[in-house]
């Protein structure tokens, strides 16, 4: 089965970036939100595997999570789910400036899902940007928390996907 996907939404953990104990790169967090989400949809969706696609630590690792031809529920709205590739920044970035390994692993990883599924870089959501469904507005959420690099991440990508990293001051 092959979804359509069209847009992007960017999360963060709104956690530490790490269990802290023998997990620098934020693994065994991802394995610890993958049961949670797991035992969250269990009954209703059997095979689920997370509410993300994937997971990018502070190191720049990126993680593994639901496979892209299921839908994720990482958004609040279903039909954006439905077209969408959800990526989650392990890290509280409303309390936290991201560390620039994180960033430039997150820049690589959607350079490469914009290309290989042709998303213009106009349908790479911030969480907080997608309407609810009830209420048609967004802001319902702080997601992915106000010191997110958004700027920055928007401005390495470019118009066309292709830009090159910028200064994490701009």
């Amino acid at each position: 089965m092959t979804r359509r996907l069209t847009h992007i939404i960017l999360h963060h953990s709104a956690t530490e970036p790490t269990l802290r104990a023998n997990d620098p790169e934020g693994a065994r967090l991802w394995a610890a939100i993958q049961r949670y989400h797991q035992k969250r949809w269990r009954s209703e969706v059997p095979g689920y595997v997370c509410d993300y696609h994937f997971g990018v630590g502070p190191t720049g690792v990126i993680l593994a999570g639901q496979p892209l031809p299921m839908i994720a529920f990482n958004c609040g709205n279903a039909p954006l789910n439905a077209v969408s590739i959800a990526i989650c920044f392990l890290g509280d970035f409303q309390r936290a400036a991201m560390p620039r390994r994180q960033l430039d692993g997150g820049i690589t990883l959607l350079r490469l899902l914009i290309a290989r599924r042709r998303i213009p870089v106009v349908r790479v959501l911030l969480h907080r940007e997608v309407p609810s469904a009830v209420t048609g507005k967004a802001g319902f959420t702080a997601c992915p928390g106000r010191f997110f690099p958004a700027a920055v991440l928007r401005a390495a990508l470019g118009p066309a996907g292709g830009g090159r990293p910028a200064s994490m001051n701009a």
